[in-house]
């Protein structure tokens, strides 16, 4: 009985593998240049938006009158 659940658990556990192997696969970031340029672009503006709404930019801002971004 116990080498029964034994040889199922590695089997589920086998299954659960193949799939997230197949998930991290088919999510794998695109390989030519125009998709790198186009996620460089994306982090980029949300890496801008984050800074913009940090607590020290919001109070810059209110100090300054509410003037949008700087160069």
């Amino acid at each position: 009985m116990t080498s029964v659940l034994v040889l199922l658990g590695g089997l589920l556990a086998l299954i659960v593998a193949l799939v997230v192997k197949l998930q991290l696969r088919a999510r794998r970031r695109t390989e030519n240049f125009d998709g790198q340029e186009i996620e460089r672009r994306a982090r980029d503006a949300i890496r801008q938006t984050r800074a913009d709404n940090s607590s020290a930019a919001v109070h810059n801002r209110f100090l300054d009158g509410g003037s949008g971004r700087r160069p």
